[in-house]
């Protein structure tokens, strides 16, 4: 079972939207684990899950 109690966060700035992940151990956004800008809410959303999956097979 993997420990790890990552958050995925998806939000607009302007015309982008962004997507993080971070532990709960460091949630602040000037640090994350893995981070991307995108077009699209869907984009963002699909990303962070695929990068949550990710992570989660790599433990």
């Amino acid at each position: 079972m993997n420990d790890n109690h990552l958050h995925a966060r998806v939000f607009r700035t302007l015309d982008e939207w962004y997507a993080d992940v971070d532990d709960e151990l460091d949630p602040q956004p000037d640090n994350p684990l893995w981070y991307g800008i995108y077009t699209t809410q869907s984009d963002a959303l699909q990303a962070a899950c695929a990068r949550l999956a990710a992570l989660d097979q790599a433990s």
